[in-house]
């Protein structure tokens, strides 16, 4: 994948409004990556999220999360930082799968939040991603390079595992970890404050440059509950801290933040 050159950021009206923020990200951190979304039985449904306004915010919002999951073939869709992502994906080997996928990223505004106002908002923007995935008996890895399609906003590339400790009648509950690895370009965009942006900054900003490293590492608990044979409800809580240069940026004001949600799916 091919990492654009960075751009000035627009400070125009769009999508990004919504102030989603990366996660968490995305996250496969609960279960919301393409890769890790995806399952044999297909099914849709809505959650609620606590989580921080932005990455590093010491403030918290709440916002729908959607939750999908459908496979015909080698079609399927699925969630991808908290929006619906499409691909294909195939069995290489018992227990190894891969895929293709694409979606859509939202952006931040900065004129939502006090912190970072005079800073250059990040506009919303498609993505197209690789996964490989390996899951032998209760256990889950995968590895996700998502390349953020517009210029200057580069790579993530994110590895999840997670293990099955409980599965008895209608309970499920799994524990895992992840940790997210960015390009210059991406913390740049994310974390990094130029010296135009430090000159506007209202919170008085200094300068930054966020190199290439890893972002944060999160560790969560999911819990699965069956109503019945077609309604589940799902929570899922975790801790994430920042790494690197995204934990030292002049625009955190809390490194390491929990997040929660809830949601119920229908299976059909």
């Amino acid at each position: 994948m091919t990492i654009g050159s960075r751009v000035p950021r627009s400070r125009g009206v769009s999508l990004a409004r919504y102030r989603l923020h990366a996660a968490w990200a995305g996250l496969g951190v609960w279960a919301m990556l393409a890769a890790g979304a995806v399952q044999a039985e297909n099914s849709v449904g809505l959650g609620l999220g606590i989580v921080p306004e932005y990455p590093g915010s010491k403030d918290y919002h709440a916002r729908p999360v959607p939750q999908l999951s459908y496979e015909r073939g080698a079609f399927f869709i699925g969630t991808n930082d908290g929006l619906p992502a499409l691909g294909l994906q195939t069995r290489l080997a018992p227990d190894w799968q891969a895929g293709v996928f694409a979606g859509f990223r939202l952006g931040r505004d900065a004129d939502d939040h006090d912190h970072l106002k005079g800073l250059d908002d990040i506009d919303a923007h498609a993505t197209a991603g690789a996964f490989v995935r390996w899951q032998p008996g209760r256990w889950r890895f995968t590895a996700t390079a998502i390349q953020a399609l517009r210029s200057g906003y580069g790579t993530r590339v994110e590895l999840n595992g997670s293990y099955a400790v409980w599965e008895a009648g209608r309970h499920a509950v799994r524990l895992g970890a992840e940790t997210t690895w960015a390009s210059h370009d991406d913390m740049s965009t994310w974390f990094g404050v130029s010296s135009s942006e430090s000159a506007r900054s209202e919170a008085g900003l200094g300068s930054y440059s966020a190199g290439a490293g890893f972002r944060s590492a999160t560790l969560y608990a999911n819990w699965r509950y069956a109503l019945d044979q077609q309604w589940t409800l799902s929570t899922t809580v975790g801790v994430r801290s920042l790494l690197g240069d995204a934990r030292d940026s002049p625009i955190v004001e809390r490194r390491t933040s929990a997040y929660g949600v809830v949601g119920v799916s229908y299976r059909f």
